[in-house]
């Protein structure tokens, strides 16, 4: 084995090992346990996802359980491809073991990448989906092999069945490579192969969307109105840089420049103007800041041949920056995924609190959002349980649970059995689309929602309960549960007042 590929598999291998070794953290994320409904609930679309992560969702509960660590493992595998790949394309456009170490311990210890490849989300595996795909591209159109261009059809198959912004990288990336000399792949056959292979793949999701009144564009458009925070133009991109490590900032800012103007990066200039193209696209259409966090593997390869060159006489300084980087990396780690005991962080926090990147308009609660969303569902389905088991036996037997949104949900379904719970209902995204599930409607449960909403079904809607954990958000915390009885109208007929696409 050469010096590069060990080093790639050293750095592949930490990775895992960290990811693997942090995966219990503090719990399962709203997301996750979303993701695992929907696995059993496998169809070719969802109300706001593609069908990828369910899928993925399966096959990991199905070989390996539904442990945090079971679920994780697979993110864990692609954060640590990413780094690999990412070490590869440092190599390939002519970075030796400098370049590569430091494209790789960039990603590596890049908050985005820590947090998304320590859970079970569409965001862990789009980076190795899109750095795989302009890899293949670069291969395609340098020796146009049938194989390249059916491995990248494949690939962007694969990217849009993972997440609907693959279209938006590819629509960048066309538009890129018309601007430069890799246009005459546009004049291959190969090309368009792998063009049509990747619309065979993603065409039953999109027919699932057409049939169903395409429900994720009107997800989108309702978060954009209601939910996302949208930053200036300036503030995008200053959030880019607290998303990837202020001190990775030299890296892909210099990788993107390398590869926009110099002779060696020219065979990939396309990339530098898909990522200019697709930032200004994400700006107009108030994407939210990691959307664009998948574009910058490339940029970072790019980037370390660049410090490579600068660096090489002064090896003072790039043993300086090394150091940097990773101190800073590790620095921010607690931040961005579970390193830490709960108590630990909050103690960490007082003293070093980088919240910067703020993507939903919450009130900020104890913790960030991203560990309080994984927070609190066992208490959920705790005091959920103390109001269903306090009702008598015939109201029981066909008490009804409803919930706000799919994170309360999921979770009352993955806790529930244990407790003797039904399965719940809510009008959140999916969990819309399955209804009432055969209740009447007579006797039902319902936390998070809002109660002038109950009175239009129920004469009589009194709290029971309070839903209270320390760790959440303000607007989710201390959140009362209602018993609706005395039902004014069909359950069935009432039920789309609970729609709720965001």
């Amino acid at each position: 084995m050469d010096a590069s590929l060990a080093l790639a598999s050293v750095a592949g291998l930490a990775t895992l090992v960290l990811h693997i070794a942090t995966s219990g953290g503090y719990g399962y994320q709203r997301d996750e346990l979303y993701f695992m409904w929907c696995a059993q609930h496998l169809a070719w679309g969802y109300v706001d996802q593609p069908p990828l992560i369910a899928l993925i969702a399966k096959v990991s509960v199905f070989f390996f359980g539904s442990s945090l660590l079971a679920i994780r493992l697979l993110p864990a595998l692609a954060a640590a491809a990413t780094v690999v790949v990412t070490g590869r394309i440092a190599r390939r456009l002519g970075g030796g073991l400098l370049a590569q170490g430091l494209a790789m311990l960039a990603l590596a210890l890049a908050p985005f990448y820590l947090a998304v490849g320590n859970m079970l989300t569409m965001n862990a595996f789009e980076p190795l989906l899109w750095m795989s795909a302009a890899y293949l591209f670069f291969k395609a159109e340098h020796d146009d092999r049938l194989r390249h261009w059916i491995a990248l059809g494949f690939v962007i198959g694969l990217g849009l069945l993972n997440k609907y912004s693959m279209f938006f990288y590819m629509a960048s990336s066309c538009a890129a490579i018309a601007l430069t000399p890799q246009r005459r792949a546009f004049r291959r056959p190969g090309f368009w192969l792998a063009l049509a292979l990747a619309s065979v793949l993603v065409a039953p999701s999109l027919w699932w969307q057409a049939a169903h009144g395409w429900p994720q564009l009107e997800v989108l458009r309702n978060a954009a109105a209601a939910k996302n925070v949208v930053p200036t133009p300036l503030g995008f991109f200053l959030q880019q840089i607290m998303m990837m490590n202020p001190f990775s900032a030299p890296l892909w800012i210099a990788g993107l420049g390398f590869l926009a103007f110099s002779r060696d990066g020219a065979r990939l200039r396309w990339f530098a103007y898909a990522y200019a193209i697709l930032s200004v696209t994400y700006i107009v259409l108030q994407a939210k800041v990691y959307y664009l966090a998948p574009i910058y593997p490339v940029l970072l390869g790019a980037g370390g041949v660049v410090v490579e060159r600068a660096l090489a006489p002064r090896r003072a300084l790039a043993v300086v920056y090394t150091g940097l980087l990773f101190l800073s990396g590790l620095a921010i780690a607690p931040e961005a995924f579970p390193l830490l005991p709960l108590q630990t962080f909050i103690s960490y926090q007082h003293i070093f609190d980088v919240r910067g990147i703020k993507m939903e308009k919450h009130p900020e609660g104890l913790v960030p959002q991203q560990f309080a969303d994984m927070l609190g569902w066992d208490t959920l389905t705790e005091t959920m349980a103390g109001a269903y088991n306090a009702l008598p036996r015939d109201r029981r037997a066909k008490a009804a649970l409803l919930a706000h949104d799919y994170g309360q949900a999921a979770a009352l379904d993955f806790y529930g059995p244990a407790y003797g719970l039904p399965h719940a209902l809510s009008g959140h995204n999916n969990y819309f689309l399955y209804g009432t599930q055969g209740y009447s409607g007579d006797v039902v449960l319902a936390v998070g929602m809002d109660e002038r909403l109950l009175r239009t079904e129920w004469r009589s809607v009194k709290a029971v309960a309070v839903f209270h954990n320390d760790y959440l958000l303000p607007d989710e915390n201390n959140l009362p549960i209602y018993l609706c009885t005395e039902r004014i109208t069909d359950f069935a007929s009432w039920w789309p007042r609970t729609k709720r696409y965001i």
